[in-house]
């Protein structure tokens, strides 16, 4: 780092999306089916970042396509980038984005944008709209037969309510349309913190996708993307 840049090289964690690969990062302990079938996990290269006055910093930097360690997977190239912008002290803005040769994934790009908002003390919101777009689709490769989308559109939105020191509720809305399928979840949780360094997350998910039929996208085809699904964990951190 020099004054107001600063670089990473090597492998590193994405920058695109709002949940984050370590899950004790996420409210809750199931993902976004945009997070886990249309954004990059992880990166190889060299990612920089400006801060460019008080409320607007800038990434920028290329990588070796997405999800690869130092091995370019099919000569994987690609631009990685975006911005954060703090619009005032409870608004922010974030736009990132990977476009190339995004190595397994074919060539193409996905750009996404999330609006963060605290209404109060208590009360925040999220909203992400995320879209890809790739070459990988040829006849009969998509994602119903495949399990891979070749083109997509996420819009999820999120809303934390913190009730008190030891508990936290949330719920979370999403829309995924998938190569001509739209794929819908709400998922509805809290966060128990019964005591420092333990947190337990309950949820309840409800999936539903009328059009998901025969699909090889998941196990259990069709009746995965059409169910309701009740999971629990706990993180202890130390």
């Amino acid at each position: 780092a020099i004054g107001d840049l600063s670089v990473k090289v090597g492998h590193f964690y994405t920058i695109v999306g709002y949940e984050v690969i370590p899950s004790g990062g996420n409210f809750f302990l199931s993902r976004q089916l945009t997070f886990y079938n249309s954004e990059p996990f992880t990166h190889t290269g060299a990612l920089a970042t400006y801060k460019a006055g008080d409320n607007l910093s800038v990434m920028g930097g290329w990588t070796a396509g997405m999800d690869t360690g130092f091995n370019r997977l099919n000569g994987g190239s690609s631009f990685l980038g975006g911005f954060i912008y703090n619009i005032s002290e409870s608004t922010a803005l974030t736009y990132t984005m990977t476009a190339g040769n995004l190595g397994w994934r074919g060539d193409g790009s996905i750009n996404s944008i999330i609006l963060t908002q605290s209404w109060s003390d208590k009360f925040s919101t999220v909203h992400q709209f995320d879209v890809l777009s790739s070459n990988l689709g040829t006849p009969g490769n998509n994602f119903a037969s495949t399990g891979v989308a070749d083109n997509s559109t996420g819009l999820i939105n999120y809303a934390f309510y913190t009730i008190n020191d030891k508990l936290k509720a949330g719920i979370r809305q999403e829309w995924y349309k998938a190569d001509g399928t739209s794929y819908n979840t709400m998922t509805y949780g809290v966060n128990i913190t019964p005591m420092d360094k333990l947190v337990i997350r309950p949820e309840i998910r409800q999936m539903w996708a009328p059009g998901a039929v025969n699909t090889a996208a998941a196990p259990g085809h069709d009746d995965l993307f059409n169910s309701t699904v009740f999971g629990i964990d706990a993180i202890i951190t130390y």
